[in-house]
């Protein structure tokens, strides 16, 4: 008997409007929600490259957040930043424009509270790459992308090697970056795009 093949779903490109809605908290824990966060921890493990995917990156607008830290995973639904201090800059990339790479300040240390997937509230607090993951993801269920949060005019394409100001990044059609040479689920870059 063949083994059955995870369930993944694609992940939205750069330019789809999904990618800047604010997404609506989660009210009843149920099994459809075990499903869905299973669905987008499926769709991170399919792209290695990825460190976390927030669920507006797969068309479902909820504030729900998968994160791969250290070969663990995450699952934080309802995420809210209760407390950050110090700064630190650093360059970031997304799955949603892969390739893209771009230089954000984030805080260097944040206190998080979130639910599980059953409803359990738990408290974190953590520091450097991990403080930035969460940002950056947390920003995903606002609306907002890196390239909203970028110290500089400039954005770093790994894979064509060009530099681009943000604003002509903002002009771009998603078929001429987005999946065009590796297909869905491949990701090929030497950096970890936070989601």
């Amino acid at each position: 008997m063949k083994p059955r093949s995870l369930k993944t779903a694609d992940i939205l490109p750069f330019g789809d409007t999904r990618l800047r809605a604010v997404c609506k908290p989660i009210t009843v824990f149920h099994g459809g929600l075990g499903s869905k966060i299973d669905l987008i921890k499926n769709t991170l493990a399919a792209h290695g490259g990825g460190a976390a995917l927030a669920a507006p990156q797969i068309g479902f607008l909820r504030r729900v957040v998968v994160i791969k830290y250290l070969g663990e995973y995450h699952e934080l639904v309802n995420p809210v930043i209760e407390a950050a201090s110090g700064a630190v800059e650093g360059f970031e990339g997304c799955l949603s424009l892969p390739g893209f790479l771009g230089n954000v300040t984030r805080a260097e240390t944040v206190r998080v509270t979130f639910q599980n997937r059953h409803g359990d509230v738990v408290t974190l607090e953590r520091s450097g790459d991990m403080a930035r993951c969460f940002q950056h993801e947390i920003d995903h269920l606002d609306g907002v992308l890196f390239i909203d949060r970028m110290t500089e005019e400039r954005v770093f394409n790994e894979r064509t090697n060009e530099i681009l100001r943000v604003s002509d990044l903002r002009g771009l059609t998603e078929a001429r970056y987005v999946g065009e040479a590796e297909g869905p689920g491949k990701w090929t870059s030497t950096t970890r795009p936070w989601g």
